[in-house]
This record gives structure tokens, sequence and C-alpha cells, in this order.
């Protein structure tokens, strides 16, 4: 995952964690709401400006908003115990798993 991502999951996290709404937190931090919507989804690239401001209005540390390492683990366990599941599948089990992945990431 792209630390754009991370970042937008992390701000996402934290917005909702106080109880705003995108629309309130892009008002408070005084960016277009549209911006705020593309850093969550990891399209845009915000200043360290754009971060103090974020940090700000969610009245936390920038440090916090950068820290997403849990997520970083966190995706690296979720792969573990998938991983550990899909040894125990025989043939048959795996295909119906590689259909049913396919279907959601299609």
């Amino acid at each position: 995952m792209e630390t754009k991502e991370l970042l937008g999951r992390r701000v996402r996290e934290l917005r909702k964690k106080k109880g705003l709404t995108q629309e309130r937190l892009a008002e408070i931090a005084a960016l277009d709401v549209k911006y705020l919507g593309g850093i969550e989804r990891g399209t845009e690239n915000p200043t360290i400006e754009t971060l103090e401001k974020l940090a700000n209005a969610l009245s936390v540390r920038v440090s916090q908003i950068l820290d997403f390492e849990h997520e970083i683990h966190g995706e690296r366990l979720l792969r573990r115990r998938i991983n550990q599941v899909l040894d125990k599948c025989n043939e048959r089990e795996l295909q119906i798993i590689l259909r049913l992945v396919s279907a959601v990431k299609d």
C-alpha cells in the first residue's frame, strides 16, 4: 500500500473518531472538501502546511497523522492469517477461493 493511501486512511480514521464529516473537517481546516476527499482516498499529496491544518482541526499532532504503522502491521498480520488458512485448503477449495477473490477485485 502506498504512503498516500496509508495517510488517507489515517486522516479518515482520525476524522471519524472525532465524529466529523468531511465537510465539517474541511471547513475547520480551511480546505476544499474535494481536496480532503482526495487526501482520504490517497489520490492527493498534501503539503506539510496542509497536514498542519488537518492536525490543528483534529486536535492532534502532525506525528499522530503520520502514525500509520499499525496499518502496515495489521495488513501483514492479515496476509499471514490468510496464508495460514490457504495452506490448509485442498485444490477444489483453492479454486473456489480464487473465484471469490477475483470477483471481489473486479
